[in-house]
Order: C-alpha cells, then structure tokens, then sequence
C-alpha cells in the first residue's frame, strides 16, 4: 500500500497540517480551570448535590480566613505580651482594606463578613475575651488584671467577670473610667457569641485539657477564624475575594517582620490562587522534555555512532520534526477539546505531554531502527541497488519506498497493537467520575489515537524524504550534498539501463527482501555497522544465552513469584486519600499553613446534621408545637425523649470515644430549647416596640439597654412556653433567627445558629441596617420552617483515613439517629464532597483496572489471533499493575482517581514492553529458547534504547514539577511503571513463554 500510494511526501504532509490547523485552532478558546471544587469532585456524587442543596437552602457555606499564631520561643500563650501581640496581629487582619488601582473601590472587612443583627464581624478567637479590642486589653492590663480576666472567662465565657470587674471598678484612677463597651467586663465577644470552644480557638494544649480547662491556659497557639459571606452566585463573591488577596499579601508581610510569633495563615481564595500560579510556571518542565528528546533522538537514532558520514546519516531534522509531530498530536487533542468547551486543567497540561512523547518517542525509535534494519538487509541482498543512486532519483525513490514499507510492515504493526491498547486503556479512566482524572484519561487516549495517525502519516512522510536526502549524499539539516561521497557511476548494462528507466519498483515486495531480517541474523554483521551495534548484538546473544540455563529459569520465576506476592500482600495496607498540600507549589506558604494545622489544630470542621421537611419519609410540613413533635427536637424539657436529636448530639460530642465518633468535645446546641428562652416572657431577650416591631440588642450602649429593657415583652407574662402562641410563632421565630446574643440574653439564634435555618426552603436573608423589622402576627421570613441543622465540631484529622472515617462514621449517625427517632436526617460538612470517592474506591480500582486488562486482551486476541499469547500479554500487564500497586506504599503513594487512572495507565503502556516481543516469540520458529533468543534479538535493543531510556529522560524532568503532585503520582509512578515493565517484557516473559514451550525438557 505505500508503496503504491505513500510514495507522495509532499502531499500528505500539508494535508496533515491543514488538520493540525483546523484542530488546533480551538487553543483560542482555551481556560484553566482552578476550583478544588470543579477539579477533584463529581457534579454526579451525592456529597456534591448535598452541598449544592445546603447552599440552596442555607446559603453556601461561608467565607473563611484562619490565622495560626505560635509563640517563636516555643512558651504558651498565658502570658501578657503574648496575648497583646496577638491581639495587634488579629487587628491587622481584621483592618485589612483592599483599594482599587484608581481608588474607586474600597473593601474592608465590614463590607462582606458574617455578622448577626447589630453585631460585629464574626472572628472566632479566645482573645474575643477582650472583645478583641485592643482598647478593652490595656485598660486591664493598667491595672494588672489581664490575665485574671482571661482565666475568668476561660471558666465561664457565656457571663461577665462580675467580681473582676468590681475589682476594677474600685482601683479606677482619677481620670479612668471604663469605656462603655465593657461596663460589665463581658467575657462574650463582639459579635454576641461565647468563645467556649476553646478546643477550636487554642492550639497546643496538653492532653487532658478538654476535662480541666486550667490546661488550656498551656496552649501553645492561636487560632483565629474570619467569616464571611458566600453566594452561589459567583460574581457576588468577588468583593470577598479582592479583600482575600489583600489578606494574604499584608499577612504575608506581618509574617516576613513579626519577631514574637510564627504566623501560618490561609483565605478561602488561597488553594485555588496557589493552583492557578503553579498553572502559570508548569510549562518549564514540558518544554525542558522536548529539548532532552529532541537531543537524545539524534544522538540516540544511530545508536551513538560518530562516523565521518554522521551528519548524512544523523537523522537530526527527522528526529526534530518526529517530535514536532507529537508537539502537532499534542496541540491538536487538547484544541479539539477547547473546541467543546473543556476547561484545560494543570495536570493535563503538564502530563498529558509527557505522556504522548514518552509513546510517541518510542514509535519514532521503533519505526527509525526498522528502516535501518531493513536497508542493511536490502544492501546484503543486492547491493548493486545502491551504486550510483545521486543520478537517479527514481531510483531513490523506489528504493526508500520499498524500505520504508517493508519496514512499516515488520513493525507497524506492533505499534498499532501497543497504541490501540494503550488508548482502548485509557479510554476506561474516562470512566472515573472524578473530573480531572476523567478529562486527563480522555485526553491521554485521544492524544496516543492522534499521535498514532500523525506518525503514521505525517512523519513517515518525513523519514520518506529523508531517507531519500540520505541516499542522495546530502548533509542533514543543510541539505547540502557531501563533497566527499564521491559519484559511483554504474557499469553498463541492463541493470544500469532498469534501473534509469524503469518506471516499477526496483524491488518487489515479492523478492526476498521480507525474510531478510531473518537470515539477518545468521549473516555477519555489515562492514557498515558500528563497533558499539555488534557490542549490542554480542551483549543480547550473552543475555539469550544465560536466560537457557534452568537454574536461571528457576530463579527468574521463583523471584517473580516472590515478588507478586509480597506485592499483593502490600496492597492491602495501601492508604488511601489526597492530601491536599501536595497540591500546592514547593514554595507555596499554603505548605507551613497544613503543617501547622496537623501540629495545631485540635478540631476539625463544623458537622452539621440536618433536618429537612419532605426529606425520605418525613412530613411536608412539622407541627413544631405538637408535643409528639418537640419530644424529638428539644432536650431541656420533661418532655424531650432520652433519644432526641439533641441529646444525641451532645452524647455525641461529650459521652461518645471521640476516636469512633469523630465529634470534638465541646458545647452543643438545640435551637428549640433556645428558642423557647428567647420568647420566655421573664428573660431579656425578646422587647417589641409599641408598633411591634423587635428591638434588638446592642451591647456597648447602656442608655440604649435600659431603655429596651422598658419595651413590651414579646408575649404577654401570662404566657408559659412550651408551647409557643401558633399565630405568633413564625414572626417570633424570625426574631430569634437573626437576633444577637449579649450578656443580657444568651439565647440570640443570629450569633450561635446564622445558616442553620431555611424557611419556605430559602436561606434566612442577610439582615442589615436596611431590612425591615420583623412584627408581631406577622409571618416574619415565611410561613414555616422547612429545615433545620445541629452543628457538633469535627476532630481534627491528621490523616487522610482519618478524614474518610470521620465521614463513614457521621454517615453512619445519621443513619442511626434516623432509624433511632423516626426523623430521616443527612449529615453534611464541608470537606465531604472530597471523600466520597472513598466508600467505593476500591471497588472502583478493580473496576476500572479489570476492565482495561480486559480490553487488552480483547485487542491483541483481534491482532494476534491467538488466545494463548493475548492472555499472556494481559497477564503480565496485570503483573506489573500489582507491582505498582505493591510499591505504591513504600513510595508514599495514596490510592485516590488519580492513582487509579495512573495504573490503567501502566497497564496500557505494559503492552509497549510486552507486546512487541511476544509478537516476534510467535512468529519465530525452532524451541522455545530459539524462540526467545531470536525475539530478544529483534527487540531488546529497542525496548531498552527506544523505549525504556526515552521514557526515562522524559520522566526525569517531572521531578522539576513544583508540586508534589506531579513527583509523587507522576514522576514516581511511570517509573515504577517503566522499571516493572522492562523486568517483566525482558526477562520474566522470554524465561516463561521458552520454559512453557519446552515444558517436558525443563523436568
């Protein structure tokens, strides 16, 4: 076939261009997605729904800055300086303004953080003992009373230091008065709520701490949470994220200056800004790739022989437009996805490359070394062929024609095997749900089909004309011809005047050129072929023949064997997980921000237990004043049930062995029971105005507060909750909803349960100067509550397992509390939409990697047509898989999608070193040691300098990756891959295949 019809180059070359073009075109639509969100988690996974759902009902999850600040002298934080200074830090985070290029826009903290009605920002910090005031902190420090008050608080942060602040009252100097903001010495903080998780809000302390508070006065850090608000919609969060990118640049400078404190700090804006830079710096090491290969295929091609004719016969423009071609392969897979709109992701960007050159390289080696073969082959058979070829170019013509189709033939065909496995392989990671493991398996197999085709096409046109530029004596890259190479003028004659005129091939493929490479190997090596070759051909013969001996036959299977076992018994200790640093740049502050976390932080992130109407088999509607209904939802009443909700959340959190439960110890609340003070005519909480309208709290005004206390309660004295009045219950409700707390009123659901309520299946709206107050026999924000939540804290999980076990025990809970009480109920956190992949993760692995093994079988039983050698060929991809998967542990390797897709990978590039022997074992004749001799003769040189060292020289440069992503999963992997597929193509499979031929002579 090309022979009739490849014999046109300059043809197919443009054609394949103009599809390169049209292809490639789609690079302008390109987009790099950076959201962890879009990356790493399924739109199709329940967490995911269940996350879009809370947001829709809820609102999203909020906003969230964290500061960790660590003494630098190792000492705890119960010191005065100590807890000045990180006072002074705190408000410099807090009073963090971003400002416009033209100064037309200012964003302060105020502008966009989660606050309650008439209350402060929410900033969770045991320094809000001060109400993180620096004012508040001096004035007990004049008078030596700081670190009393804070010990005070620390033993009952829900009052005022009544006593101190008598204390303090009588030692007041002339002149000193306190400022009205803490009149009482308030220990709640500005925004109205307790800081008594102190678990949450400290670091470092000693075990035992959580049952004698005393300890925590030994911690050793603190940790400040900044809340804000977030929206579904993204463009309103972009005022957040414009004050999230000034945080971290004025963190980043008080943590270069700071002399008292180590700060580690993070914005929820950070992780996907951190991705979105390594993006921008990750095309070094790719470029860096190319420029190795294209170096290593011209020297390599000629198997390193510097001869006097080198640069006729280097091949250097061949090598370069070969990897032009992949670069073409490359460019044309991701635009023909950019033509349909998929967002290009870092990993793809920087994988997927390496990727199609480490095969594409391969092909290039293997295609380059079979002409090679084949033209030695043809000058043995008639070398008069090759006598005064500069004055013929028809004669150029056919002869390259005819070497490069024989050699097409002898190989081709195997690398149409090998790229068909490969991409039927990856094929099946597209399968994953994970979007980043989904698109890069998508990706790699279009790239290895395109690749493929190019090459086929476009490059082989390239070695046509080269081959000719090489017969007709000119140098490479100047396509000069050789002053040197002198004429060889033909004798006369018929064969002189055949070829000059003829207008056939001059060899025709019926000639006995085909079975040339076979005598190949039984005639002397060409005076032509390098020293270093026949050192090569000597050294694969020895290696032949040492692999003959059945000791070594013995010891070979045996230490496979071995090692197939011990592999199977590491992956069952494989761990599983993504640890979310490793996604970050080296350099990244986002790496000393997670260490700080698993050294520091003692809890982990709110769990939150919701209850949904219509939800599974509870009711449209609650009738939240029915007894039968309050007995399931309250716990401070004779009527609460053993069982509640709320007394299993507490049992949860302060009964339960937090290592099983994964609850944090600390405070739990029950909004019913909160409620029902909050409306109690005999508290401070709930004031109307003679219209009705609430009156809300505000602390800091004393003036203010004795007036409220002078408005009508919300119902009437008479009146004893529960139950609650049913025509005041919604507008009542919606009191409580956005009310603050304050030292006259703990009970404020705005400062302890803001996002935790939906009414009408809406989120509770953001309550400002501007909103409307809430009246009595109104509705309020709607007709009923529609869901509901009950937060207890996570522990902290300083491990993958343990975020995962957290998220199978909390899933386990709810299933439990739902059966227990008749209430279905769904458990939600934020960090779940990571972790749901592993409840099935394994089952996914065998899978995905089955199903790829069994389409390698299917595929090279259709090229074979022998069962025996496809099963042979599945089987040792599968052995090397579990290799892999046996050295994944101690090469700190997680199983998660990524690994999965990565070792449906290793199976498809198994087949390169594999396939192509087990082709020539099968078409060789003679026992089954002359078999793998004259396999081995016909490959391992190539699978060793085409294959393995190509893949070697492009995976090396990973290892300049910034993140350890890439090290890890990339890097360290395919070479497992590489190493355990050579060992296995080149010594496991000559010593079986020739030990299962000659069975009997082997007992």
């Amino acid at each position: 076939l090309f022979v009739s019809k490849g014999n046109r180059p300059k043809k197919i070359i443009p054609m394949v261009l103009v599809v390169v073009a049209i292809c490639a075109a789609g690079l302008h639509n390109i987009d790099i997605e950076t959201d962890p969100i879009k990356l790493w988690v399924s739109t199709s996974s329940t967490s995911y729904q269940q996350r879009q759902h809370y947001g829709d009902i809820f609102n999203p999850f909020y906003r969230a800055e964290q500061t960790i600040l660590v003494p630098k002298d190792g000492g705890s934080i119960y010191r005065s300086s100590i807890l000045k200074e990180s006072i002074r830090v705190q408000n410099v985070a807090a009073n963090v303004t971003y400002t416009s290029d033209d100064g037309s826009e200012t964003i302060t903290l105020e502008d966009i953080c989660w606050k309650a009605t008439g209350t402060g920002c929410t900033i969770n910090t045991i320094t809000q003992y001060f109400q993180n005031s620096m004012e508040h902190f001096e004035f007990y420090e004049k008078y030596g009373l700081e670190l009393e008050h804070f010990s005070n608080c620390l033993y009952a942060p829900t009052t005022s230091d009544v006593a101190l602040c008598t204390e303090l009252k009588n030692a007041l100097e002339d002149g000193d008065e306190l400022p009205s903001t803490m009149s009482d010495c308030p220990c709640l903080s500005a925004f109205g709520s307790p800081m008594n998780l102190y678990n949450t809000y400290l670091g470092g302390f000693p075990d035992g701490a959580e049952s004698n508070y005393t300890l925590f006065l030994e911690s050793g850090a603190f940790v400040a949470s900044y809340l804000n608000y977030n929206y579904a919609d993204d463009d309103k969060n972009e005022p957040a994220i414009k004050w999230e990118r000034e945080f971290i640049k004025t963190m980043k400078a008080e943590t270069a200056s700071n002399t008292v404190f180590n700060i580690y700090f993070y914005a929820e804006i950070s992780v996907q800004d951190e991705v979105d830079a390594e993006s921008s710096n990750g095309m070094g090491p790719v470029a860096l790739s190319y420029c190795l290969m294209i170096i290593y295929i011209s020297l390599g091609i000629n198997r390193f022989k510097f001869s006097r004719d080198f640069f006729i016969t280097s091949k250097i423009v061949a090598g370069f437009c070969g990897v032009m071609s992949i670069v073409c392969g490359v460019a044309s897979t991701i635009g023909i996805y950019m033509w349909f709109g998929v967002k290009l992701q870092l990993i793809i960007m920087e994988v997927v490359p390496f990727l199609s050159l480490a095969i594409g390289v391969d092909n290039i080696f293997l295609l380059i070394h079979a002409m090679t073969e084949k033209e030695e082959a043809l000058r043995r058979e008639q070398p008069s062929l090759f006598i005064g070829l500069e004055h013929n170019p028809k004669a150029i013509e056919e002869i390259t024609s005819t070497i490069v189709s024989e050699s097409l033939a002898y190989i081709g065909p195997s690398i149409f095997m090998a790229s068909a496995a490969e991409s039927v392989a990856f094929a099946f990671g597209s399968i994953s749900p994970m979007p980043v493991v989904l698109w890069f398996a998508a990706m790699a197999c279009c790239a290895v089909a395109i690749n493929f085709c190019f090459q086929m096409t476009m490059f082989l046109s390239i070695l046509t004309l080269d081959k000719r530029r090489e017969l007709r004596g000119q140098y490479d890259i100047i396509f000069k011809r050789a002053s040197s190479v002198k004429s060889q003028v033909p004798p006369a004659g018929p064969e002189t005047d055949r070829m000059q005129q003829s207008s056939q091939p001059l060899v025709s493929m019926q000639q006995p050129t085909t079975p040339a490479v076979e005598r190949a190997s039984q005639t002397p090596v060409s005076v032509e072929t390098s020293s270093l070759t026949a050192m090569l051909d000597y050294c694969v013969d020895v290696y032949a023949w040492v692999l003959t001996f059945k000791i070594v036959k013995l010891i070979v299977l045996l230490a496979f064997l071995a090692c197939t076992l011990l592999s199977i018994y590491s992956m069952e200790t494989l761990d599983q997980g993504l640890p979310q640093k490793e996604a970050m740049p080296s350099d990244s502050y986002m790496i000393e921000y997670f260490d700080a976390l698993d050294v520091y932080l003692a809890t982990g992130t709110p769990v939150y237990f919701i209850v949904e109407t219509g939800y599974e088999r509870n009711p449209d509607e609650w009738s939240l004043n029915d007894e039968s209904v309050e007995t399931i939802f309250c716990k401070s009443k004779d009527i609460c049930g053993t069982y509640s909700i709320p007394n299993v959340m507490n049992a949860l959190a302060n009964h339960g062995d937090k290592t099983v439960t994964h609850v944090s110890p600390g405070t739990t609340y029950s909004w019913m029971d909160d409620f029902w003070g909050f409306v109690n005519p005999d508290s401070e909480c709930c004031r109307v105005d003679s219209e009705g309208a609430y009156v809300p709290i505000e602390t800091g005004n004393d003036t203010y507060t004795t007036l409220r206390g002078e408005d009508d309660t919300c119902l009437a004295s008479s009146v004893t909750v529960p139950p609650v009045p049913e025509d005041h219950y919604m507008s009542l409700f919606s009191m409580f909803a956005t009310a603050s707390a304050g030292t006259s009123c703990s009970y404020g659901g705005g400062s302890i349960y803001r996002g935790q309520f939906s009414i009408d299946t809406d989120p509770i709206p953001v309550v400002n100067s501007s909103t409307a107050a809430v009246t009595l026999n109104s509705s309020g924000y709607g007709d009923e509550i529609t869901a509901w939540s009950y937060m207890v804290t996570g522990t902290a999980n300083p491990t993958q397992q343990h975020f995962i076990d957290s998220y199978k025990q909390n899933l386990r809970a709810a299933e439990w509390i739902s059966e227990k009480t008749g209430v279905d109920i769904w458990v939600y956190s934020l960090t779940y939409v990571y972790f749901e992949q592993y409840l099935t993760v394994v089952d996914d692995a065998y899978k995905l990697i089955g199903l790829a093994l069994a389409a390698i079988f299917v595929v090279t039983t259709l090229y074979l047509g022998n069962v025996f050698y496809s099963l042979v060929i599945a089987l040792t991809a599968t052995n090397i898989v579990v290799y892999v998967l046996g050295l994944m542990q101690p090469l700190d390797i997680m199983l998660n999608g990524l690994s999965i897709v990565n070792l449906i990978i290793a199976a498809g590039i198994a087949v390169e070193f594999c396939g192509h022997f087990v082709r020539f074992f099968a078409k060789a004749r003679g026992s089954g040691d002359d078999r793998a001799n004259a396999a081995l003769r016909q490959v391992l040189t190539s699978v060793l300098f085409g294959i393995t060292i190509t893949k070697v020289i492009g995976l090396s440069v990973l290892t300049l990756a910034d993140s350890r992503v890439f090290k890890k999963y990339y890097f360290r992997m395919y070479m497992v891959v590489v190493l355990c597929g050579v060992l296995n193509g080149m010594v496991l499979l000559p010593v079986l295949l020739s030990t299962i031929i000659d069975v009997k002579n082997f007992f």
